[in-house]
């Protein structure tokens, strides 16, 4: 009797513990309040400070991405931002469905910015 009392006990422990991991371990990316409550333990400096230095980094990013930026940003030790422009389609082509054999009319679709991130390869190399 005594045995199946410790092993309850203990598994009854467990259990609350088990939870906390997998809270700890989330499959959800972080929001900005959390990655900003993240920062500001890990640095040691406070949630206002963290949050200035995001929107500092956002505007440089900007600004250098931006119509009157060289196009480029590199964020040491994390990634490289690139701006390519991708060209307009022309519509009004008639083409037909594979699927289902049915004639249709593409669309036209206008110009716009991409930003193209590459991460460095010592990210790579942990991710891999």
């Amino acid at each position: 009797m005594a045995k199946a009392a410790k092993s309850a006990a203990k598994s009854a422990a467990a259990k609350p513990a088990a939870k906390a991991a997998k809270k700890a371990v989330s499959k959800k990316a972080l929001t900005k309040s959390q990655l900003v409550a993240h920062l500001s333990e890990k640095t040691e400096l406070s949630k206002k400070q963290v949050e200035g230095v995001l929107d500092a980094i956002v505007d440089a990013v900007t600004a250098q991405l931006g119509p009157n930026g060289p196009g480029k940003f590199v964020f040491p030790g994390l990634a490289r931002m690139s701006l390519s422009q991708v060209a307009a389609r022309a519509g009004g082509q008639k083409k037909i469905n594979p699927l289902n054999g049915k004639e249709y009319t593409t669309e036209a679709r206008p110009a716009y910015n991409k930003v193209n991130i590459r991460p460095i390869k010592a990210i790579k190399a942990a991710l891999a």
